[in-house]
């Protein structure tokens, strides 16, 4: 049986000597008494973290993790204290909120001692899916607020399934504005007040669009850590609020990067090539399922060098930066989505998740 405890101190202290390292939470002083009061033997068996304020030592600095640990105090084979409901709804623990601002991702890094276990979540009508990393004790969920996502807090149910049972925790998360900055751009009146063809066209391509993001239970395709899709002045466009020849439009969904013409343009992780067409506004768009529900996207190319349904590993140069579609001058619009969400693509390379951070476990 686990237990679950919010952790209220600093990362990286030792519990009872036993456990050190990056990713280890002492727990509640309050808590840690009591389960000491009724056992002196306090054994960590799993951790699992989201993203919040975590010391820089700990390799998470300037993360929003999220630090839940699972414990069990053992007294002798009774094991009490293990049971985490008993345990929470004895000393009046409430549930735990987590925050997260507009356009982030919240991992969730579950360790599980059995390997059979299966874990699932849902946060807002939508699936979390978990999968495993490759020591397969190790459960990691991604879980992206939209850029517009609606402020406010809601539950994120987590349910662990292992041959000794079921287990389900409720959690918060808590979208906090953003306060994305205002845009003004004038463009061609061609490119903005669209007729019939066109707009019959930008429809279509939207629908196609939506089918491809629809498609959240591939298999999860990379292992590394993602990486920046070349280098280059970043403008800081993600999620603002767009007026184009002082009309109200969609917000932007994704970063601008600033490179010359031709600059070559590499895969930000390993996927499956879903789209290499020319579309209006994007004009030569690439687009890559990473597996899960996350997708990345490469606009505005000069040229494009895969095809739909190509495999293309983490670095490999799909493109060449351009000016096509709808742009003012040559640069490289890289934008991501989790699930339907919109996110912010450098969260992606912010992630812990394929990183060479250690996971804790007891010894």
């Amino acid at each position: 049986m686990y237990g679950s405890i919010q952790s209220h101190k600093h990362a990286c202290e030792r519990i009872d000597g036993t456990v050190a390292g990056i990713g280890t939470m002492v727990l509640d002083g309050m808590l840690n008494t009591i389960c000491q009061r009724r056992s002196p033997s306090l054994e960590l068996l799993t951790c699992l973290s989201v993203r919040s304020a975590v010391p820089a030592q700990c390799g998470f600095a300037g993360r929003t993790v999220l630090n839940i640990l699972h414990v069990a105090v053992v007294v002798g084979a009774s094991g009490l204290c293990a049971a985490s409901p008993l345990l929470a709804e004895g000393v009046g623990v409430a549930p735990t909120v987590f925050r997260a601002t507009q356009g982030e991702i919240v991992e969730i890094v579950l360790s599980v001692s059995d390997r059979s276990t299966t874990v699932t979540g849902t946060w807002r009508g939508t699936n979390v899916p978990f999968f495993s990393l490759s020591d397969s004790t190790t459960m990691v969920g991604l879980v992206g607020a939209d850029l517009a996502s609606k402020l406010g807090k809601d539950a994120l149910n987590v349910t662990m399934t292992s041959p000794q049972g079921t287990e389900t925790r409720r959690f918060f998360i808590e979208v906090v504005d953003a306060s994305f900055p205002v845009q003004r751009l004038t463009l061609p009146k061609n490119m903005v007040d669209l007729d019939v063809a066109t707009l019959k066209r930008v429809r279509k391509e939207a629908k196609h669009l939506r089918s491809i993001f629809a498609h959240t239970r591939v298999p999860r395709a990379w292992t590394d850590s993602f990486v920046a899709p070349l280098d280059g002045k970043i403008s800081g466009a993600f999620g603002r609020r767009r007026f184009i020849n002082g009309q109200k439009k969609n917000p932007h969904t994704g970063e601008d990067i600033s490179a010359p013409q031709g600059a070559q343009v590499q895969a930000s992780n390993r996927g499956i090539v879903r789209l290499a067409t020319e579309q209006f506004f994007s004009g030569k768009s690439i687009l890559i399922d990473h597996g899960l529900g996350l997708f990345t996207m490469y606009f505005h190319l000069s040229e494009m060098l895969v095809n739909e349904g190509d495999t293309v590993d983490r670095g490999a140069v799909i493109g060449l930066v351009g000016s096509t579609g709808r742009a003012t001058g040559p640069h490289l619009h890289w934008g991501a989505r989790l699930n339907n969400a919109r996110v912010d693509p450098y969260e992606l390379i912010r992630m812990n998740v394929g990183s060479s951070r250690t996971n804790v476990r007891a010894q």
